[in-house]
């Protein structure tokens, strides 16, 4: 699928399910690769995050913060691209993702990814090319982490968002 209508961006791009205090929206993008998941017990902040790309998004590493501790969880997608990494400062939260995802090769992967926190952007990173796609935390909100699908390259990608009014 390279693009989708409203209604199948509601349900594949918009609010999906709430555990606690987190909102998990997404993923959006194509439909191959593995589901990836990352705890969200005790995490704090996100820290680092290093985007492999160059025509695509190659992969995403992204370190957090638990109980005072920064720590990696593990690479999605493959060790093709250029990384470009970013840090957030200690009063520094992601509010929004955006980007395009796309066919690329034989896959429909995501083209490319911007960060947007509450001091400034980071990217874009890949090539704005495809269907755009548009992740906010909404009013209140922080993004505190991902999910995703992967494999050679990151397919899809999605947030979870802790609402203050949570």
């Amino acid at each position: 699928m390279l693009y989708h209508e409203k209604a199948e961006h509601q349900k594949t791009c918009a609010v999906s399910s709430t555990a606690g205090s987190l909102v998990r929206t997404g993923p959006c993008g194509g439909i191959g690769g593995n589901v990836r998941e990352t705890s969200m017990s005790d995490v704090n902040r996100i820290v680092q995050v290093i985007v492999r790309h160059w025509n695509a998004v190659d992969a995403i590493s992204v370190m957090y913060e638990r109980k005072g501790k920064e720590a990696w969880a593990d690479r999605w997608g493959g060790e093709g691209g250029k990384p470009s990494t970013f840090s957030l400062q200690q009063d520094e939260y992601l509010t929004s993702v955006h980007g395009h995802y796309g066919q690329f090769k034989d896959f429909v992967v995501i083209r490319s990814l911007t960060f947007v926190s509450n001091l400034r952007s980071y990217g874009p990173y890949g090539k704005e090319d495809g269907v755009p796609f548009a992740l906010h935390a909404g009013p209140g909100g922080k993004i505190m982490g991902f999910h995703a699908r992967s494999g050679q390259f990151l397919d899809a990608i999605g947030t979870y968002v802790k609402m203050d009014n949570y």
